[in-house]
């Protein structure tokens, strides 16, 4: 009976050590960010996303709030790095930031060079034409003599390269060049996203056209954060921020603030 009494008290007393022992130590990106309570992040400019506002020195957009909430729930200062969408990885690779919060689609092509988290939204691929013009399909698109521009770096010149067998994919390194092609003729249409395409469709109505492509025709990609593939931890705790802000509706409530399409946060349906 001792034996026993005496076995039970020993394994309670482990048991509480084990409750207040330290905990596990993270890797080094996530307990330099933990220590330091700053975090580095490389951001491209995208229109009610995350773009810098010139007259308030300030960042703002969906994702540009979705950070101040994260900071704000953490305690953690996110410093931006604005760069490029085709500088985002190389960037991530050479250690100038620690995350890319740019709304990055999750694509196999990607996925050898960076490790994604969960999606914080999702888009699919379309296409503007100008407003007056003859295309309205797809087929109208992919023809011979035609040319696409899309920006170099991001899933719309991957779903070009892959879809178009007949057009010339045209890549370029920013938005605003690649659309300035359709707009002054030199290109037949701008493949980008659903949501920016018909953003700018609703500004410009006299001049641009969003064409969504039939589901057999256009590719869905989710919006994520991406890290390098030897910070795991970092990667776990993002998810844990991204999973929760879903539950609570973070998402849905920004898509509604920034007056973006519903498909954002609910995706393919």
């Amino acid at each position: 009976m001792f034996r026993r009494i005496a076995a039970a008290v020993t394994a309670a007393m482990a048991f509480a050590m084990a409750l207040t022992a330290s905990p596990a130590q993270a890797g080094p990106t996530l307990d330099k960010i933990i220590k330091e309570k700053k975090m580095v992040v490389g951001v491209a400019p995208w229109n009610r996303f995350v773009l810098l506002n010139p007259k308030t020195g300030e960042y703002e957009g969906f994702i540009a709030d979705d950070i101040r909430n994260f900071e704000q729930m953490t305690g953690i200062k996110v410093h931006l790095v604005n760069t490029t969408w085709a500088g985002l990885v190389a960037g991530l690779q050479a250690g100038q930031w620690d995350v890319i919060m740019s709304g990055l689609g999750a694509t196999p092509e990607r996925a050898t060079a960076v490790a994604f988290t969960d999606p914080i939204g999702y888009l699919s691929s379309t296409a503007m034409v100008q407003a007056k013009g003859p295309i309205n399909s797809f087929e109208d698109l992919d023809k011979l003599g035609n040319t696409v521009s899309v920006v170099t770096g991001t899933a719309a010149q991957q779903f070009a390269q892959r879809t178009f067998k007949n057009a010339k994919v045209n890549p370029l390194s920013d938005t605003a060049a690649a659309v300035l092609e359709v707009m002054q003729g030199r290109s037949t249409a701008y493949i980008g996203d659903s949501v920016s395409n018909a953003l700018r469709a609703e500004e410009r109505p006299d001049e641009l056209r969003n064409i969504r492509f039939p589901a057999d025709k256009t590719e869905w990609t989710s919006m994520n954060h991406a890290v390098r593939y030897g910070d795991p931890d970092l990667v776990t705790f993002l998810n844990t921020y991204v999973r929760a802000m879903q539950l609570r509706g973070l998402y849905r409530t920004l898509a509604e603030k920034w007056k973006l399409p519903p498909e954002l946060a609910t995706g393919p349906r």
